[in-house]
């Protein structure tokens, strides 16, 4: 019997997954987050995340959130969220959808005192650069997040949440895009993801001396 359980989130598992998005990404400088976001301000950057999921979770159609339990504790340990087709919306939940995209984007009132808003909105026009290019909105899936406590990582959370929601994208005869860390990237082209492009981010433009960020774009092709 499996260690790991993979069903849908809930609204009271928000709080674990911004929880686990902390841990698993930002004490590491391999990341944009560990430049990008204040790492001596933990509580407010906790409350900023745990607030952008809840308005994914409550008011983006397309977003599914998947999480992972450790079924000897019950413990969310590791978590991912899809975005649908738009195909999957009416027209008013596309022009809800795409207005809240545009709100979320420019309010750096938002932010955690101490954020590198440039970097951020740089990550922000190239992610929507590389969608644009490569995503049909109407047709593909999108894998946006997919995050594991670092003590369980390796031990197969991240394959169990794909396992779990490729069977259903397959049955769709769907394509998946997503944008991977170099140290996920292994991961996802086990499971079929091809390298489509990347993002290059050079960290001496943001005050931080000596460092390039890459993010590599894949993306799957449709299995049926």
């Amino acid at each position: 019997m499996s260690q790991f359980a993979v069903s849908p989130a809930t609204a009271t598992d928000l709080p674990a997954i911004a929880k686990i998005v902390q841990n698993a990404f930002e004490d590491s400088p391999n990341t944009i987050s560990y430049w990008m976001l204040p790492r001596e301000n933990e509580a407010a950057v906790y409350e900023w995340r745990l607030r952008r999921a809840e308005e994914n979770f409550h008011n983006d159609p397309t977003s599914s959130f998947i999480k992972c339990v450790d079924t000897a504790t019950d413990k969310i340990v590791a978590f991912a969220i899809w975005e649908k087709p738009y195909s999957f919306m009416t027209q008013e939940q596309k022009a809800k959808q795409q207005q809240d995209g545009r709100e979320m984007r420019s309010n750096d009132n938002d932010l955690p005192k101490g954020t590198n808003a440039a970097l951020l909105h740089d990550l922000d026009a190239q992610t929507a650069r590389m969608r644009a290019k490569y995503v049909n909105r109407e047709e593909d899936y999108v894998l946006r997040a997919l995050a594991t406590l670092p003590q369980y990582q390796g031990k197969g959370c991240g394959s169990a949440l794909l396992q779990w929601s490729l069977e259903k994208v397959d049955a769709d005869g769907r394509r998946v895009f997503l944008e991977a860390t170099p140290q996920g990237h292994s991961l996802y082209a086990k499971f079929g993801w091809k390298d489509v492009d990347e993002m290059v981010f050079d960290l001496n433009a943001f005050g931080f001396n000596g460092h390039v960020q890459k993010i590599i774009c894949m993306m799957r092709d449709a299995t049926k």
